[in-house]
């Protein structure tokens, strides 16, 4: 169970020049807590460039701290401009550093069980004392990786036509650099789940350019009332572009918007995302989906709330997603303004390991449901509390609290 608490606090400075050039900045410091990660601090601060009504802001500078007792980082600076240098379109540039000692591994496919028995096996196979030190680290790192994770993403979004019905062409391309183990020991854990599949840890390097379209009709970005985004891309690697592994991939996607009433404003948003690879992607790629965002499914704080990140992979994914979102309370505080809401919400995915293959049963959804507290700041910077639960998932609810929403 991920145990995540966000304290929220702002500091706003606006200095207006004869150009009618605006800036905010809004931080929100983080506390969490993870039986694998243990003890967690950091922060999300955005500085906003507002300039020429560019909605719902010009620039945004955003910087990602998080680091954890027992040494698990997530480090990034984004920059996300609309219609930068005067071009009528988008710029989306982030650089991070990402290092686990906890990434959940199971195996690939839709039935993997991630089961306690398997590990105690594992453990009496190695020679262990059942009870003892040596067997409790054993298997307690048997479903988990290990890596240093350096990464960076460009994607360029010029307009071929604006709204209503914005559409952008999309060219992009992702780049990481996978080491496994820790700093202090370049290895997966011994005799782990992952090291039995992949015993040289899979390390390389991802260089994956990306091409697509995107096509935008809301009519906002931070809580959408009405409108449809929609995307499809084309994304592969290869040795001649600078990776070490070879595949190719297929991304289409989709959310709606429809407005159920004014005041309070009640919306129902959905969103379906189909991805398919071939070819032989490391995990870490064959976790995440294409397109303009690299989320990972199925499992996790945005694709399979409710279920551990990670845990079910495959090269087949389809996954629909429901939200009834309300924003109820609204209310100025230091100038700032603070709209309080709640949602519903459903997961569903379907998992398959590839085109051949698919490494469990044919007709089998997972599923995750749950309830959330929805904060938006300014209209511009949004923030969920989502508390879900799964049956597919035994090990107790997910609660999850992140910047942004889901979709």
């Amino acid at each position: 169970m991920l145990v995540q608490v966000a304290l929220a606090a702002s500091l706003v400075l606006v200095a207006q020049a004869e150009s009618e050039h605006r800036f905010a900045v809004a931080a929100v410091p983080t506390a969490t807590f993870n039986t694998d990660e243990g003890f967690g601090t950091g922060g999300v601060g955005t500085l906003y460039h507002h300039h020429d009504g560019v909605l719902p802001y010009r620039d945004a500078l955003t910087l990602n701290v998080f680091i954890s007792s027992k040494l698990v980082q997530a480090h990034a600076l984004t920059w996300d401009a609309l219609q930068p240098f005067g071009m009528a379109g988008r710029l989306y540039l982030r650089a991070g550093y990402y290092s686990t000692v906890s990434q959940n591994y199971c195996g690939v496919g839709n039935e993997v069980s991630c089961d306690g028995a398997e590990a105690d096996d594992a453990a009496r196979a190695q020679g262990l004392e059942e009870g003892g030190a040596a067997w409790d680290e054993f298997t307690r790192h048997y479903y988990l990786m290990r890596f240093l994770r350096p990464h960076a993403t460009l994607l360029v979004r010029p307009w071929l036509r604006d709204k209503p019905w914005r559409v952008e062409l999309l060219f992009g391309w992702r780049g990481a650099w996978t080491i496994p183990g820790e700093l202090a020991e370049l290895t997966p854990y011994a005799g782990s789940r992952f090291a039995l599949d992949h015993p040289d840890g899979e390390p390389g390097i991802s260089s994956a350019p990306l091409f697509g379209v995107v096509v935008d009709d809301r009519d906002a970005e931070t809580f959408p009332t009405r409108g449809v985004f929609a995307e499809a891309s084309v994304r592969g690697a290869h040795p001649w572009l600078g990776s070490t592994w070879s595949w190719a991939g297929v991304n289409l996607s989709g959310s709606w918007f429809t407005a159920v009433a004014q005041a309070p404003r009640v919306v129902l948003a959905t969103h379906a995302l189909a991805d398919v690879v071939v070819g032989e992607p490391s995990i870490e790629e064959l976790a995440r989906i294409g397109g303009t965002q690299e989320w990972i499914a199925f499992g996790g704080h945005v694709l399979g709330r409710g279920i551990r990140e990670h845990r079910y992979l495959g090269k087949l994914k389809a996954v629909a997603q429901a939200e009834l979102r309300a924003q109820l309370v609204q209310h100025e505080l230091w100038g700032e303004r603070f709209d309080h809401g709640a949602a519903l919400f459903s997961d569903v995915g379907w998992i398959g390991w590839d085109l051949t293959e698919l490494r469990g049963q044919s007709a089998k959804l997972l599923m995750g449901a749950g309830v959330s507290y929805r904060l938006l700041w300014n209209e511009s910077f949004a923030i969920r509390a989502d508390l879900a639960l799964s049956p597919d998932e035994a090990e107790g609810p997910g609660f999850y609290v992140i910047v942004g929403q889901a979709f």
